[in-house]
């Protein structure tokens, strides 16, 4: 009986932690599927009523709101994500606390799906790239900007102190998690050999500096082109960008400047992946991973004043980032984890040698029940984008545009109103075939936010 009633408690101290991925699963269903209202739902009550998963949840429902058109939900979802990792104050920005290199010990039945989620510096970096695109579909330009120089802060910081983190991250793991984590890493290579880092998003530099510049303030734009074309050396636009800094600004005069970010299908979810711990019999941990995965991305070309299509860019792998991000982690995770089975092996070599059989078997009982319903943290922001591609235009005529988009093959028309000296964004994602987005004036004299069709919104 005693057995039964520990195994029950540890069943239900396992089980009734947050559990996203079956959630996450049906609401990118919902998304494919146009029932925008079934996955707005899920990112709400993620966000409002969790309480281990409220910060996922804010960028969750930031993303799934901006994909249906609701621009003033999404905006004030990011803005609360952000908010929850960055402080303001007169003396300016600071990063909050996280749990970047948190090796704390955890109780022996519970899992790390029972502690606070902090948004990892990639995900922070979207959430203020989301943001501002919906500020600015959303007409709150001077919000845009406030943010913009609040991303310049923001991506500076991490690069100057993350990098510290993980290297002592990697440092302060023990041997056997390191044998775990050295065969782990290798099933990660091939997805974040296209990154550099983890919290690096050329994108962000490329939107301030496109902000900036549409806003007079040259040179701080040319400080986040040459960011971006740092990053990404191969990407045409953030070359020509850099190259031109100090030398010619954009719109060329009498014409209008349109630019153009094209999301591709979702990032990969994160599974469970249950390992054996041979030291201590008959037991296992936990930890998350990617399943093997390819990176193939769509043929995107976008016809301008040229005439003729001009292929987009490829700017940012999200894939690789969140794999990146999941490499960094691992360390911690296995620590944890290993010390809890360490906890429970302690416990049944105490229990043993005390003699008492009742005792014995309620505690082995407890231990294998535990190790069997365990499940890792898979929580990440699974909403995003796969990868980002970009697509720049500074000299087209005034009027109104049936944009041709060239997406695999296909075409489809995106309707963007152009006014001379304008700027102008066009935010497309492609939700496994079904495009969604809006365009939306960054600088001059352009209208308000217009859906595909060219309508005008107010969402």
């Amino acid at each position: 009986m005693y057995g039964l009633r520990l195994a029950g408690i540890a069943v239900f101290l396992v089980c009734g932690c947050v559990s996203v991925d079956e959630d996450a699963r049906d609401a990118i269903a919902a998304l494919n599927a146009g029932d925008d209202a079934k996955a707005i739902a899920w990112s709400d009550k993620l966000a409002d009523e969790s309480h281990y998963s409220r910060n996922l949840g804010a960028v969750e429902s930031g993303r799934v709101n901006m994909l249906a058109g609701n621009y003033a939900a999404s905006e004030m979802r990011f803005r609360t994500a952000v908010d929850s990792a960055v402080e303001r104050n007169e003396a300016g920005p600071k990063l909050k606390g996280s749990d970047i290199a948190n090796t704390v010990m955890a109780s022996t039945v519970t899992d790390d799906r029972t502690r606070d989620y902090y948004l990892p510096p990639y995900e922070l970096n979207l959430a203020l790239e989301y943001g501002i695109i919906a500020q600015i579909l959303n007409g709150r330009l001077d919000d845009a900007l406030v943010d913009a120089r609040l991303s310049v802060y923001v991506q500076d910081a991490l690069a100057e102190t993350y990098g510290a983190d993980v290297a002592k991250e990697g440092k302060d793991a023990d041997a056997t998690a390191q044998k775990i984590i050295d065969s782990q890493n290798k099933r990660l290579e091939e997805m974040i050999s296209a990154t550099r880092n983890s919290w690096e998003n050329p994108v962000l530099w490329w939107l301030t500096g496109i902000l900036f510049e549409a806003d007079g303030q040259t040179d701080f734009a040319w400080q986040s082109y040459r960011k971006a074309a740092a990053i990404q050396p191969g990407n045409a636009v953030f070359a020509k960008d850099a190259q031109r800094a100090e030398t010619a600004v954009t719109p060329v005069r009498g014409k209008a400047k349109l630019v153009v970010v094209y999301d591709q299908g979702y990032v990969p979810r994160r599974e469970s992946l249950k390992i054996p711990i041979p030291i201590y019999t008959g037991m296992a941990i936990d930890i998350p991973m990617y399943s093997d995965d390819t990176m193939v991305y769509d043929n995107v070309a976008i016809a301008g004043s040229a005439g003729a299509p001009v292929a987009a860019a490829r700017a940012l792998d999200v894939r690789s980032l969140a794999a990146r991000d999941l490499k960094e982690k691992l360390p911690g995770v296995i620590v944890r984890n290993v010390t809890r089975a360490a906890v429970q092996a302690s416990a049944q070599a105490a229990v043993n040698a005390a003699g008492n059989d009742y005792a014995k078997i309620a505690v082995f009982a407890g231990n294998m029940i535990v190790s069997a319903v365990r499940k890792a943290d898979v929580r990440s922001w699974c909403t995003l984008p796969r990868a980002q591609q970009i697509w720049c235009d500074s000299e087209m005529a005034p009027g109104t545009y049936d944009v041709t988009l060239q997406i695999n093959g296909k075409k489809t028309v995106a309707r963007v109103p152009l006014a001379a000296g304008e700027t102008r964004l066009l935010w497309i994602a492609n939700s496994r075939g079904t495009l969604r987005g809006a365009s939306a004036t960054i600088g001059g004299r352009g209208r308000g936010a217009t859906d595909l069709n060219g309508k005008e919104t107010n969402k």
